[in-house]
């Protein structure tokens, strides 16, 4: 019972990881100056573009959060079972997931998460660690509500960041490592980065709760569901994952709001994110339930070594798009870029599989796990 969990759950983030590099590979393409180049998009590109917004974006990171949270839970159960302490645990793995995710953001790419899921951790440990099942599900209520209201007064998110100018995409194209880890630290020093370091600690605890309350909802009801034991017995549980799975539909329809401009068009579409989230998990326990071979084989490996191969689809994706590689930054499309997602995934699937054979840790959760224990992973209770 216990190894069938385990397995769902690594799936499960293999799962989210196809999704979130496909949702990155936009970024990866053209930065903050994808607006411009969307809106003057046609044909394939734009349909593409659409089933990435529709399907795919804002809706695989919550999957990635619910498991976070879902583990989470399980660790600290299972070191009080043990009679061991765990706050010292989680407050060091917030501090390596911190410090991974700052020297990602500033060496290889601006779109890190793991800054954001080590800053969630603090908040975690300083609030919602021991609480009751109840609280975790009225806190990530509470947290979509609150960006529910704000997105009826603001705009596409990508809408507010400044596009790159041609010189910023020349430097992109062609530019030496240098040169593009210049112009992107350079970023964070005048758009107010410096200003909030400067401010610290009221800067840094206002990060924290703006990353809190990026990825909160979805941590908190992993954390939810696994006080509640969701999962431990898919066989018994299969007709309701298969009715909650209806919400996919639901989601995918709301989230098609992105097609028109109303003035509700933004919290619609934000609605369904997490509507199309819960539809994916439950859908995903469905089919794991049925097919669950075939799932581990496909989502699993990946899962396993996540932390390993999202860091991974950043160095491959940078290499692939930035100066000192190949330098196709803007250059491809963005049907072509679903397809190259897809084809770095099958080949990140086939590495991870040749790796488990040998090896039960990823190098990147091998040198995390040494710091969190002070002890080799592989003795790890």
């Amino acid at each position: 019972m216990k190894a069938e969990r385990v397995e769902l759950l690594d799936a499960l983030r293999g799962f989210s990881l196809i999704g979130i590099l496909i949702a990155n590979m936009l970024l990866f393409q053209f930065g903050s100056s994808g607006v411009e180049i969307i809106e003057s998009a046609s044909g394939l590109n734009k349909v593409s573009y659409y089933f990435v917004k529709i399907v795919v974006e804002g809706s695989f990171y919550p999957i990635f959060g619910f498991v976070f949270g879902y583990v989470l839970i399980k660790m600290i159960e299972s070191r009080e079972a043990s009679g061991l302490k765990y706050k010292n645990i989680v407050f060091r793995r917030a501090v390596g997931l911190s410090v991974l995710g700052a020297m990602h953001l500033a060496l290889v790419w601006e779109g890190d998460i793991l800054l954001t899921y080590g800053s969630t951790l603090f908040m975690l440990l300083l609030f919602f660690l021991n609480r009751r099942v109840k609280t975790y599900f009225v806190w990530g209520s509470i947290l979509i509500a609150i960006l529910g209201v704000g997105s009826l007064f603001g705009t596409s998110f990508l809408q507010l960041v400044k596009p790159l100018t041609a010189s910023e995409i020349m430097i992109y194209q062609d530019g030496t490592y240098a040169e593009i880890l210049t112009q992107r630290l350079s970023v964070f020093m005048v758009d107010g980065g410096f200003l909030l370091l400067l401010a610290l600690p009221i800067g840094w605890l206002f990060y924290v709760c703006i990353c809190f309350l990026g990825v909160g909802p979805f941590v908190l009801f992993g954390m939810g569901m696994a006080k509640r034991g969701a999962f431990l017995q898919l066989e018994n549980s299969t007709r309701t994952y298969k009715k909650v799975a209806l919400l996919v539909p639901g989601g995918l329809l709301l989230k098609g709001i992105i097609i028109f401009y109303t003035p509700y068009s933004l919290f619609i579409y934000s609605l369904g994110t997490y509507v199309l989230a819960i539809g994916y998990i439950a859908l995903f326990a469905w089919l794991f339930s049925r097919y669950q071979t075939q799932m581990n084989y496909y989502f699993a490996p990946i899962g396993k070594l996540s932390l390993t191969n999202y860091l991974m689809q950043s160095i491959i994706c940078t290499t692939i798009f930035y100066g000192y590689g190949f330098g196709l930054f803007g250059k491809l499309g963005i049907f072509v870029g679903i397809l190259l997602s897809v084809i770095i995934y099958a080949i990140q699937l086939k590495a991870s599989q040749l790796y488990l054979k040998r090896f039960s840790l990823g190098p990147v959760e091998t040198i995390l796990r040494w710091f969190v224990y002070f002890k080799n992973p592989r003795k790890v209770d």
